[in-house]
């Protein structure tokens, strides 16, 4: 059985992530596509397949139109991929999709699954709505998704496996995906903690280290699963870095709606999140609110759901073989 996972940036690798790990688990021969630019990203798929890159076709939050040049690349690039022998797709959701499930689909006619993403209530991601059309599976975490795809299939939430053995250093963790956050970078760096572990992704970690040096800054790391593990709560966008810190490793969270991820998703899919996760919401950052954010979170229980990976990955399997069993027969 050989299949190929379509990873992309941020959560959409976190989704690519999971399943991976679960599908080699069981056996199965992978290639693992990354997009260009984000190199670093390999080595968290060290061991689960051959890692194997593409043009990265839209930015985040970039307009269209500065992109279109690298559509044609992408579309060019994945065009080879129609040659390998995959018995299935798995696409993890973003832009980065598209191009190589498009020709594995409409060439080859090769099986693929999409997953929605975690934090999508109200209406669908455009990269899963445009596979869904061209006849791929749509995975959703959520029985509440199915207002947005009838046909989906309801596996459980997709997060990433336990990596490091969960312990209280008593630091906090503040991690705002690839975006950033200034607004809560400021108001973090106000906080009365002794220590503190902040990622900043694609934002300049320096002008908030020179006031805490004290406290850990980073743009990106391979260990974050050591940086989760150790934490006593974690301050974090809505995605799967959320979903992996609250129900993989059973750490308090507060989901921050900032100014910088809302043209991803509306307010309120945030907080249906939120619900989910029983994790605390904020939307106006300031320390205060922060603060009592974090306090909030401590006392709410942790919920339990079935392994999203683990389900959707024993499904595509015995789809898989059953298609296999049909074409001999």
């Amino acid at each position: 059985m050989k299949g190929l996972v379509i990873a992309g940036y941020g959560g959409h690798a976190g989704y690519a992530f999971a399943m991976a790990y679960e599908l080699a688990r069981r056996g199965v021969e992978l290639d693992v596509l990354l997009p260009k630019g984000y190199e670093h990203l390999s080595s968290k798929f060290t061991g689960l397949g051959r890692t194997r890159y593409a043009v990265l076709p839209r930015k985040p939050l970039e307009p269209f139109y500065r992109g279109i040049h690298r559509w044609l690349l992408a579309f060019s690039n994945t065009l080879s991929l129609v040659k390998e022998n995959y018995d299935f797709v798995f696409a993890a959701g973003s832009n980065f999709s598209i191009p190589a499930s498009t020709w594995l689909k409409t060439l080859r006619n090769i099986p693929v699954y999409v997953v929605e993403d975690v934090n999508r209530f109200s209406r669908p991601a455009k990269a899963v709505r445009l596979l869904h059309m061209l006849g791929a599976r749509v995975l959703l975490h959520w029985r509440e998704q199915r207002e947005l795809y009838r046909d989906g299939v309801v596996v459980g939430p997709l997060y990433e496996p336990v990596l490091s053995k969960p312990s209280d250093m008593g630091y906090l963790l503040v991690t705002l995906g690839t975006l950033g956050s200034k607004e809560v970078f400021e108001a973090v760096t106000n906080l009365n903690y002794k220590i503190a572990v902040v990622q900043t992704g694609d934002i300049d970690p320096r002008a908030y280290a020179v006031r805490r040096p004290d406290w850990v800054f980073f743009k990106y790391v391979d260990d974050f699963h050591r940086w989760i593990a150790g934490a006593s709560i974690v301050v974090t966008h809505p995605g799967t870095t959320a979903v992996t810190a609250r129900l993989a490793y059973g750490k308090p969270v507060v989901l921050v709606y900032t100014k910088r991820h809302s043209p991803l998703y509306p307010k309120k899919d945030v907080e249906m999140l939120a619900k989910m996760l029983k994790a605390a919401f904020i939307d106006e950052v300031t320390p205060e609110n922060l603060e009592a954010a974090i306090q909030e979170a401590i006392r709410l229980e942790k919920p339990v759901y079935e392994n999203g990976a683990r389900n959707a990955s024993e499904l595509i399997l015995k789809e898989c073989f059953k298609n296999a069993e049909t074409r001999r027969s």
